[in-house]
């Protein structure tokens, strides 16, 4: 029967022969082009056309309610200076 400094040993011994685990990228061999293959992917397009149209469509609402305030606030002062104006005749 081993000792437990004997078992070890053994155990140490095995661990130090294993060679080491590297990871190695694959690169693809040099006649195929692989630049952009995703970007010129139908579904990859398609669904950065929609992400584009969904940030247009709602950048474009909160320049409509900015633009809706603005309006408001100028009839707003239009109406406060046409009182002062009608005061004064």
């Amino acid at each position: 029967m081993l000792t437990a400094r004997a078992a070890r040993s053994v155990t140490s011994a095995r661990v130090a022969l294993r060679a080491p685990v590297m990871f190695t990228r694959n690169y693809s061999p040099p006649d195929v082009k692989q630049e952009g293959a995703t970007a010129s992917s139908k579904g990859f397009s398609q669904r950065e056309q929609a992400e584009e149209g969904q940030y247009i469509k709602k950048r474009e609402v909160e320049k409509l309610k900015e633009a809706k305030a603005r309006l408001e606030q100028a009839q707003a002062e239009v109406e406060a200076q046409q009182k002062k104006v009608d005061q004064h005749k």
